[in-house]
């Protein structure tokens, strides 16, 4: 598959939410006192306000780094806004809502426990149901991210399928605790659900990961390019750059016509 990426340059003119835009959302703070509280930005696609019609929606993790380079971690971001709006327009994918939250400075824990992911679930997703117009069932609902961010979103596929119906996970970190993920994927019984994963070659990439993932998802009756796609990006590195080069093939294939 291609790599679909286009840019386009967003002026924000008034208070409101401009085309395709982020948008400060709210100040999250979680029922758990284990986990801080968090900002949490949304971006409402081009129409929104006047359409009337619902949308899927895509939770993404590690939301300083989507769009903003000043709050990026080091200057590099997903350029989610860019994409999302030249994707739109392009016709290459359905108008989607995207939530961007913020980590914290306890990102280790909350991105390996399932403490974070029961948030989501059981607090976030219903608010932003509430909040806008949404598509709430689960073939409509994806969740992303990358590192750890990935790996969250894959444990996710496992602790809420009824929940996350379409995952993405860009270079996870199948590492973790001896790639018990890999055991955990094994043992289960996975929810027909759709999913993407992919990897760099260098830089502390480890593309052989997703290939023993993808061969356990094989087994357990996913099909390649129907319910499962694996990308391997040569020569790509751990780092943000890459992850928005590889952003589009991902959103065409969980949200593409």
């Amino acid at each position: 598959m291609k790599i679909f990426f286009f840019i386009l340059l967003v002026t924000l003119s008034s208070p409101s939410w401009a085309k395709g835009a982020f948008k400060f959302f709210t100040l999250s703070t979680p029922l758990s006192q284990e986990l801080k509280p968090r900002k949490i930005f949304v971006y409402l696609p081009d129409g929104y306000e006047t359409s009337g019609l619902s949308y899927s929606v895509l939770y993404m993790h590690d939301g300083q780094n989507l769009y903003d380079p000043t709050r990026a971690f080091l200057g590099q971001t997903w350029r989610a806004e860019e994409t999302l709006n030249s994707m739109i327009e392009a016709n290459l994918i359905s108008p989607i809502i995207v939530v961007g939250i913020d980590n914290t400075e306890d990102r280790l824990k909350d991105y390996t426990e399932e403490l974070y992911l029961d948030y989501m679930a059981k607090e976030l997703k219903p608010l932003i149901d509430q909040s806008f117009r949404t598509k709430a069932e689960s073939s409509s609902t994806a969740i992303m991210g990358s590192s750890l961010g990935g790996l969250i979103s894959l444990k996710a596929s496992l602790a809420y399928p009824k929940v996350f119906g379409l995952v993405g996970a860009l270079s996870p970190s199948i590492w973790w605790k001896q790639r018990e993920i890999l055991d955990q994927f094994q043992s289960s019984k996975i929810e027909s659900q759709k999913i993407y994963i992919d990897s760099g070659t260098e830089g502390g990439e480890a593309p052989q990961d997703v290939i023993d993932l993808q061969r356990i998802l094989f087994s357990q009756g996913y099909r390649r390019g129907e319910n499962l796609f694996l990308y391997i990006q040569q020569g790509a590195l751990h780092q943000e750059k890459f992850w928005a080069q590889r952003f589009p093939i991902a959103l065409r294939f969980l949200f593409g016509k």
